[in-house]
């Protein structure tokens, strides 16, 4: 931490507190606004790390570089705040951002030779030779089938090409914005892109060696092929029909086909699949392989394992006259043959068998045994490619793993056989379940949670975290998936809907909420529970991309604020920092103001009509305009919404306040003044820092003070309240009584609690403005009301009476307040 910042802070605090206070809310205001952009990075990340968007890795280096500096920004923001408490966090973030980047950041790829390699070679190397090249390379060593001559331009050629014309920058800004399934998108991206290769030139030491590798390898050959081989291609991931193929090139036109292959790495169905399968850009460097064209009698396809016969105990084999292309493009129906998969394969005459464009009989035995042969070496059933020439012999031209059909993929999912009984709702999290309605309005309801219930809440509380083993589903009337429990609830696939659900189920309830649509249905619906959602259809390549990068970045970890281990150094994600840092800041706005009034210097008296003595500072906005000078200020002069809405509630008609008794701090004034300190003095007043949207209050009710610390504004998601209550006349029994009412009645409301000795915390937050408000007045009444009620409070059954009494009374105001 600076040594200046320190002085500075200190200094402020002895000489210029006012200062000092206008220079922490507009801090605290700045941390809010890189909270809320950070928790919609973190919602946009998990969406990308979960499977709900499929998109190229490099948005996710992207979106974490946002993150960072979002976070950073908050960092920054509360050691302005307090420069003394926080500098240990700053180490803690460059941990984490350290080993963040080790797993976002790519390998580097290598742009250096070989950049040819011959087809023997090319066996040995599949990591410069790409899948097909490499696979075929195999078969070309094992001597004794015949596979054409050939050599390969390594995957290094590839970055060789796109460093040497200057195109890495402009990739990757196309890669970062691609998206699977946006259709129209990725057609224009991957247009720019391929339009760059095709303008590109073949590095001029690249180009001379591929014009020599011609003539060294296939040099008596009049028509060449130029195939694609990607490093991830014809692996378990077959990449089938997803890349071009340039044949019947000349070798004069090599270059130019060499252009043409690199330019169709990024044609748009072949970047949707790549992405699709959890595969980088980088995984899928393209390398090509070129070979003399086969001058071709007929051709086709061999699976070893036929799908289609004899329940898989039998060889395939596929063909057309001429070359294979029209068969592996669907363009034409093929010849089809079935032998037995044995030592010597024969046919099979149950199965259909038409000899018209295949090969003889004899020709087919050896295809087939060939196929089996691959099996072998390769430890797996084969997808063969073969060409039989004009003097009848036969060449391998591709052998890959057969791709078996999935049974899951067989499935079509129909309409659901059911009216749901609301939809249209807000997603927060996807998924399904279903359940028995459990109301959770309160911090005892969310204690009681059973196991497997749906949820109804008012807000997404991060308290529902410690129970969400019992959740199946939750329905919350606010909150948006920038939410942490919505977070959380992502990563633990708990489906969680927003909208106006408090009143519209009962305790006990069957229901089945449905994630993906929006949509809850009254029963347990078979076909949603049963149905795919989320992850469940996405390529564990996808999950497993990301699955190192998500500790250190989305997953959340420190959610109790209470507990000893909410420290800086017990962050262990981007997240973690985030929660620390919204939680912390919160907690040095209600500290603002100590009970010395430090800063109110140059206050102004606000005369209520009630008998309280509170001075008020304007910070931004929370008086009117034009009442500079003055000294006293009247309630319509506060333009402050927290203060109008508490005020509300401290003012209602039905509270009765003795005009002969003030309400200032009665212990200090007994203490120090002996009856000769004026009761207007700010030694012992209340005292409030506003803005338009932002209050600091501390009320000092005789022998004890309630805090209001509270934001309400447009952005739900920074909103909140945070309320204490401490002390008071009577005797610790009658204080505890009383400070278990304030418990009750404020967890009826939606508040999370917590009680130390006779003091009480309170917390609302990331609702709405009009909730807020109504809360806020709701508040103000329940201050006025427990003003006295320790000096009355006998008994545990009377806080029952006085519970439900509040609650009938106070409904017209809380009302009230959230309609205005």
């Amino acid at each position: 931490m600076e040594a200046g910042k320190v002085l500075k802070f200190w200094a402020g605090r002895l000489f210029a507190p006012r200062a000092l206070l206008q220079h922490k809310y507009e801090s605290f205001k700045r941390l809010l606004e890189h909270d809320s952009k950070a928790l919609n990075i973190i919602a946009d990340l998990e969406d990308v790390f979960y499977g709900r968007r499929l998109v190229d890795r490099q948005q996710c280096a992207v979106l974490y570089k946002q993150l960072s500096s979002s976070v950073l920004g908050m960092i920054e923001q509360l050691q302005d705040m307090n420069p003394v408490r926080y500098g240990d966090l700053s180490v803690t973030f460059r941990q984490i951002h350290s080993a963040a980047l080790k797993v976002i950041n790519e390998p580097e790829f290598d742009s250096n030779p070989p950049y040819i390699i011959s087809l023997s070679d090319a066996g040995n190397m599949p990591h410069l030779s790409g899948g097909k090249a490499g696979n075929l390379g195999k078969v070309y060593n094992l001597g004794d089938i015949n596979v054409p001559p050939g050599f390969v331009i390594t995957a290094n050629a590839f970055h060789y090409f796109i460093e040497y014309n200057g195109l890495r920058e402009e990739l990757g800004k196309r890669l970062s914005r691609m998206e699977a399934g946006r259709r129209s998108l990725l057609a224009t991206l991957t247009l720019e892109i391929q339009e760059f290769i095709l303008a590109g030139e073949v590095p001029p030491d690249l180009a001379e060696s591929i014009e020599q590798s011609v003539l060294k390898y296939v040099g008596d050959a009049d028509f060449l092929a130029v195939r694609s081989s990607a490093l991830a291609e014809d692996s378990e991931i077959s990449f089938a029909g997803q890349y071009a193929s340039e044949l019947n090139l000349t070798p004069d036109e090599v270059l130019d086909g060499y252009k043409r292959v690199l330019a169709g790495k990024y044609c748009p169905r072949a970047v949707s699949y790549r992405i699709s399968n959890g595969l980088t850009d980088n995984d899928t460097a393209m390398a090509v392989l070129v070979i003399p064209m086969i001058d071709a009698r007929s051709a086709g396809v061999i699976y070893s394992v036929d799908p289609d016969c004899m329940n898989r105990d039998s060889v395939g084999i596929y063909g057309v006259s001429g070359l294979g292309n029209s068969l592996v493009d669907g363009s034409v129906v093929p010849a089809k043959a079935s032998l037995y998969r044995k030592d010597v394969p024969s046919l099979i005459n149950e199965c259909s068998f038409d000899s018209e464009n295949l090969p003889d009989e004899q020709m087919l035995v050896r295809l087939a045994r060939c196929a089996m042969r691959l099996e072998d070496h390769f430890e797996c059933a084969q997808d063969v490619e073969w060409a039989v020439d004009q003097d009848g012999d036969f060449h391998i031209l591709q052998t890959r793993p057969l791709q078996r059909e999935h049974s899951k993929a067989a499935v079509v999912h129909g309409p659901i056989p059911a009216m749901p009984f609301m939809e249209g709702l807000e997603r927060a999290s996807s998924g399904a379940g279903c359940g028995e309605i459990h109301f959770a309005r309160t911090g005892e309801e969310i204690a009681r949670i059973p196991e497997g219930s749906v949820i109804i809440t008012p807000t997404l509380k991060p308290s529902l975290l410690t129970f969400a083993g019992n959740i199946n589903a939750v329905l919350s009337a606010t909150g948006s998936r920038a939410s942490h429990f919505a977070s959380v609830a992502r990563e633990l696939g708990i489906p969680v809907l927003v909208g106006d659900v408090m009143d519209r189920y009962t305790q006990g309830q069957l229901v089945t909420v449905d994630g993906m649509e929006g949509a809850v249905y009254e029963g347990c619906v078979e076909d949603v529970l049963t149905r795919s959602f989320g992850s469940a259809d996405v390529s564990s390549r996808v999950l497993d991309l990301y699955k190192n990068i998500i500790p250190h970045t989305v997953k959340l970890t420190l959610t109790d604020p209470q507990d000893s281990g909410f420290t800086p150094q017990g962050c262990k994600s981007m997240h973690d920092v985030i929660r620390f840092c919204h939680e912390s800041s919160v907690s040095e706005m209600f500290s603002l103001v100590d009970k010395r009034g430090l800063g109110m210097g140059t206050s102004k008296l606000l005369e209520t009509g009630l008998p309280l003595v509170i001075y008020v500072i304007d910070l931004d906005g929370g008086l009117v305009s034009g009442i500079e000078k003055k000294k006293k200020i009247v309630s319509s002069e506060v333009s402050c919404e927290p203060m109008l809405s508490l005020l509300k509630g401290l003012s209602d008609e039905r509270v009765p306040w003795s005009e002969e008794l003030t309400h200032v701090d009665w212990d200090e004034f007994d203490r120090m003044s002996a009856g000769i300190f004026s009761k207007d003095s700010k030694i012992l007043a209340s005292y409030g820092v506003l803005a338009k949207d932002y209050m600091h209050l501390l009320i000092r009710f005789g022998y004890h003070l309630s805090e209001v610390d509270s934001l309400c504004g447009p952005d739900a998601g920074q909103n909140y309240i945070k309320f204490r209550f401490k002390g008071g006349g009577a005797g610790i029994d009658n204080r505890l009584l009383r400070i278990e009412f304030i418990r009750l009645v404020l967890e009826h409301y939606g508040f999370e609690t917590t009680v130390h000795g006779d003091m009480l915390d309170g917390l609302s937050s990331r609702l709405p403005a009009e909730d807020t408000t109504a809360q806020l007045a709701m508040l103000g009444y329940l201050m006025a009301v427990t003003r006295l009620m320790d000096m009355r409070m006998t008994d545990e059954e009377q806080i029952t009476v006085e519970v439900a009494k509040f609650i009938e009374e106070a409904e017209h105001i809380y009302d009230r307040a959230g309609k205005e």
